[in-house]
């Protein structure tokens, strides 16, 4: 257990800050959560329009219940809920479609999608290999080896089949926001394997919102305190330890644990910070943004719970009119975000996070539409409202200068070991979520860093207790 002495600050209530602060006070820690928004989650949040529950992103969540996002609920108690997202799920290249079950990594499966997506005569043998290796975990020895190559060069070793790499490409981009010439084989395979292992992708009933909601509902029945509308400016560092933070006055504090991002932390601490660790920090890449349609319809007209449809490769025309989408309609697994007999459709698509980009905002927000438009007709003769979502908008809910999906990109060239250390070069200062301390699919890699990094403080404020240097 912590001991008494031990007072933390956590920045941020997002689901990494809001997880690491219902773990540490669970273990005993006295935690006050500040949120700079009036809500809790960060990019994870929900909100109600005209009886519809619309999440600010587009989500999925790999694991749900089985995942690092239901082990935090059991440890603290929350009442967070999952429903598995079943029974249609596909991926489409133009009109080729392949269906996922929940259970992918099977062999029947694996052959049924490689038919699907219309893999060359010949090739099938090497696709199918290919996709039963990036489908298996591997020991920590080899992914060492696989976080620094990229996914392209990866498959690269096993076929060039166009339409297979199409696939992965997409895939790639769904599940860890970067192309597969960027994204690191070692997180892709570690996110797609627990998936086929697992077989439980699901969404939190009640929207994505529900996730931080329990964590800091479970926080708050423990004794922790959360203070909404209360941005932290700066963090207090005196001889090379935090003593609190400014947040509109001063609030002390031994060990300060920020969910506000890696570089947005460095500007909080300022002069503080070695140079050489500074430079690194910024020169750090971060993942792309995205744009999204929220459809609220008055008619259930998409019929599948999950698609990543992308335009095909032999139709030029086509790939300058559409763009690659990807849309889950939450409503099918759970009923209860939307009137009855009505539908909720979230559609989006990756670009470059810099929300400056405005011009591509708008020309993307109108592929979308209009390749939604295409892949089901009709849809806009049932629409109650549509909202259209830009990098800006995710830029505005975080507090962050750049509107990225998940943080820190999980580029081949600063993951594993290469990623930062949730232990900052100031003692008692840390990090947790999406830029440090776990792996996953972004939601789930700061869950994963909420359990990692809670660990990592409760087993340092021992070795302080004890008189151990840390």
């Amino acid at each position: 257990m912590a001991p008494d002495e031990d007072k933390v600050v956590v920045i941020g209530s997002g689901i990494g800050g809001a997880g690491c602060a219902a773990l540490l006070a669970r273990k005993g820690f006295e935690v006050t959560l500040l949120e700079r928004n009036e809500f809790p989650g960060g990019k994870g949040v929900s909100f109600e329009k005209d009886g519809f529950i619309y999440d600010t992103g587009v989500h999925a969540v790999g694991n749900g219940e089985k995942g690092p996002l239901g082990e935090i609920n059991r440890i603290v108690g929350g009442d967070l809920e999952w429903a598995l997202i079943e029974g249609g799920n596909r991926i489409a290249l133009g009109d080729k479609v392949a269906h996922y079950p929940l259970d992918f990594a099977c062999d029947d499966a694996i052959r049924s999608l490689i038919d699907g997506i219309g893999v060359r005569p010949g090739n099938e043998e090497d696709c199918f290999i290919c996709f039963k290796k990036l489908a298996t975990i591997k020991p920590a020895s080899e992914m060492e080896v696989l976080d620094r190559m990229p996914l392209k060069d990866y498959v690269d070793q096993f076929t060039d089949d166009p339409n297979f790499h199409l696939m992965l490409n997409a895939t790639c981009g769904m599940l860890i926001v970067l192309t597969y010439y960027q994204g690191s084989a070692g997180e892709f395979i570690h996110c797609f394997a627990t998936m086929a292992q697992n077989a439980s992708l699901s969404y939190p009933r009640g929207g994505m919102g529900s996730v931080a909601k329990a964590y800091v509902e479970a926080f708050e029945s423990m004794g922790g305190t959360v203070e909404y509308g209360r941005p932290v400016e700066g963090i207090i560092v005196e001889d090379g330890h935090v003593t609190g933070v400014e947040a509109n006055g001063r609030v002390p504090a031994d060990i300060v644990v920020s969910n506000a991002g890696l570089q947005p932390t460095v500007k909080m601490v300022g002069k503080d910070l070695p140079r050489k660790y500074v430079d690194w920090a910024t020169s750090l890449k971060s993942s792309y943004g995205a744009v999204s349609v929220k459809y609220a319809l008055d008619e259930k007209v998409v019929p599948y719970p999950l698609t990543l449809w992308m335009p095909d490769l032999e139709d030029p025309e086509a790939a300058e009119k559409y763009v690659g989408v990807f849309y889950p309609v939450p409503s099918i697994p759970d009923p209860e975000l939307v009137p009855e007999g009505c539908q909720l459709v979230l559609a989006g698509a990756v670009l470059p996070a810099d929300p400056k980009l405005k011009e591509l905002n708008r020309q993307v927000l109108d592929r979308i539409e209009a390749t939604m438009s295409m892949l089901h007709p009709g849809i806009d003769d049932h629409v109650v409202w549509k909202l259209r979502t830009g990098t800006d908008y995710v830029a505005n809910i975080s507090g962050r200068e750049l509107g990225e999906v998940i943080g820190l990109a999980q580029d081949f060239r600063q993951v594993g070991h290469d990623r930062p250390d949730p232990r900052m070069p100031i003692g008692g200062l840390y990090l947790v979520g999406a830029d440090a301390g776990g792996r996953g699919i972004g939601t789930e890699m700061a869950g994963d860093s909420a359990l990692n990094v809670s660990t990592m403080i409760e087993d340092d404020a021992f070795g302080r207790d004890k008189g151990l240097e840390v």
